[in-house]
């Protein structure tokens, strides 16, 4: 006989159940309602963006710019002498 199958014949049937059985199956579940949950907060954010574009800021978490950035450049000119 294997030892698996050893291990599998002595161990009591309320301890696969319980011990073994009935958390995986909870946290599987869990894990269900979780990816579920964030699914629909995505959809809701997804129905309130007008365009294709602001997704993708969002998505990158970049703030958005309601300004104009004016650079000034100073150029430094060198004399002919020099």
């Amino acid at each position: 006989m294997s030892s698996l199958a050893l291990f599998l014949k002595n161990v009591p049937a309320w301890f696969l159940c319980g011990g073994v059985f009935l958390p995986v199956a909870v946290l599987l579940l869990l894990l269900i309602i979780h990816l579920s949950w964030k699914l629909q907060e995505v959809e809701v954010e997804l129905s309130r963006v007008r365009d294709p574009r602001d997704t993708m800021e969002r998505l990158t978490f970049r703030p958005t710019h309601t300004h104009i950035h004016h650079h000034t450049h100073t150029h430094l000119h060198r004399s002919a002498e020099t």
